[in-house]
């Protein structure tokens, strides 16, 4: 008989007589989700019939994965060990020839070009989105292997992406989301406690699992949360008026694209489109296939720099896109093409606050990464003085909350000007006017 030193709780009991390939856990802190994938992981590689099978644990980064993960494997396959754990490679290999291993993901190429007969992520949202695709998935994929990512909630990053995938009908995932207060593993005096020493924002995201929770650092997190039906699913968009788009063009990072209309009474927002690692020509086509009337684009001030490849700056090849897709843009075509005045992060972040409390917001049309985006945006944490930094934390959320900044510096100067300049008849403004017929509160928004 073997002993692996590990007695489950009984929230996961479900968890290790799973059918599924895929499995995602929502996990408050303290419910013991680390030791439970790491006791999962052993059993299945003991009881696992191929050929030299290989599983593996990873962290968000390697430290991370020896110093929560390293001691409870080492622990769990004493007496099923074939040789002693190699402590450099952080690996073990199993009497059945089976070999288990911790990684990080701040190391991927430790895990590109391997294959997996099954892994769990650890932390998922913590590490970099493109992992899955470019490395994750891959390794699985001749094997067969499973797959398993477990995490606490952090807004509404990737792992909020899995959760909403494995959580729609049919998706083939196991599902398990649990709360504090749910569990029972904290005492109800305990929870209270910490409960009144976290403050309620973060005991809601650590402890309950709220994805929406408005934690300290976040930029924008309360006012989207107060928002109400300003975020709506119905499309805003309005052929009568053109359509204004604001860029963060990265050159190693995501692009993101705003759209907005500016109207009469305000500013909505109607779209949103972000990739990664293509060309501008890629963008150009994303212009034309939308369709738009467009007013002006904006893009960030060092848009303006030209390339040693083309020799021309990006403004120039949106500008002028027949030079890039003449296919697309005949030879009159010129976009109107302009820069985002170069001001200061904090300038940018105060125009984002004041925009998010005046506009509406969409997700018809791909606004909802958007705001992801924006809920998640946060500054800095600096562990060795326990303080917030006066500077953004640069992640997967940056380029899409750095385009809403550009939106905003812009969109709000120019409303402003549109509606300081509104002439009076009466005692009413023509936007009063507007507001007293029927007929064109039937297609604006009113702010």
């Amino acid at each position: 008989m073997i002993d692996l030193q590990y007695q489950p709780r009984d929230d996961f009991v479900d968890f290790h007589q799973r059918t599924e390939r895929n499995a995602l856990m929502v996990c408050h802190r303290r419910m013991g989700k680390t030791v439970g994938c790491v006791g999962d992981l052993v059993v299945r590689a003991l009881h696992t019939n191929k050929s030299d099978a290989r599983f593996g644990y990873v962290a968000p980064f390697r430290q991370q994965a020896k110093e929560i993960a390293w001691t409870y494997l080492k622990n769990m396959t004493e007496g099923i060990r074939a040789e002693k754990p190699r402590e450099s490679e952080l690996r073990v290999k199993l009497l059945n020839g089976a070999w288990i291993t911790l990684y990080g993901a701040d190391n991927p190429d430790a895990l590109r070009g391997l294959y997996f007969d099954g892994l769990i992520l650890d932390e998922f949202g913590d590490m970099k989105p493109s992992l899955m695709g470019e490395v994750i998935l891959p390794c699985l994929a001749d094997r067969l292997g499973f797959l398993v990512l477990i995490g606490t909630v952090k807004g509404r990053n990737q792992f909020f992406d899995y959760a909403q995938t494995a959580l729609s009908p049919g998706s083939g995932w196991f599902y398990k989301n649990r709360k504090a207060s749910e569990t029972g593993i904290i005492s109800d005096e305990e929870l209270a406690r910490m409960r009144e020493i976290m403050g309620e924002a973060q005991y809601l995201q650590e402890m309950e699992n709220d994805w929406d929770a408005a934690l300290p650092g976040r930029y924008y997190a309360d006012l989207i949360n107060e928002m109400g039906d300003r975020i709506t699913d119905e499309d805003l968009y309005d052929p009568e008026f053109t359509v204004n788009v604001a860029a963060d063009v990265g050159l190693r990072d995501s692009t993101a694209w705003w759209f907005w209309q500016s109207r009469p009474d305000g500013v909505a927002v109607i779209d949103y489109y972000e990739n990664s690692g293509v060309h501008v020509d890629h963008y150009l086509e994303m212009l034309h296939d939308r369709g738009y009337n467009y007013g002006e684009i904006w893009l960030p001030h060092d848009a303006k720099a030209k390339t040693l490849a083309t020799k021309r700056s990006t403004m120039e090849q949106i500008r002028v896109p027949s030079s890039v897709r003449p296919d697309l843009f005949d030879g009159g075509v010129v976009l109107p093409t302009r820069l985002v005045p170069k001001l200061s992060i904090q300038h940018g972040i105060d125009a984002t606050r004041l925009m998010l409390k005046n506009c509406y917001i969409s997700t018809a049309r791909g606004c909802g990464r958007g705001l992801d985006c924006l809920r998640s945006y946060r500054r800095q944490w600096h562990e060795h003085s326990q303080s917030f930094s006066d500077t953004p934390l640069h992640d997967w959320s940056s380029n899409g909350a750095d385009g809403f900044r550009y939106l905003s510096l812009v969109a709000k100067q120019r409303a402003s000007d549109h509606i300081d300049t509104t002439p009076k008849i009466e005692g009413y403004t023509l936007n009063q006017l507007w507001e007293d017929n029927e007929s064109w509160k039937s297609h604006v928004i009113r702010l």
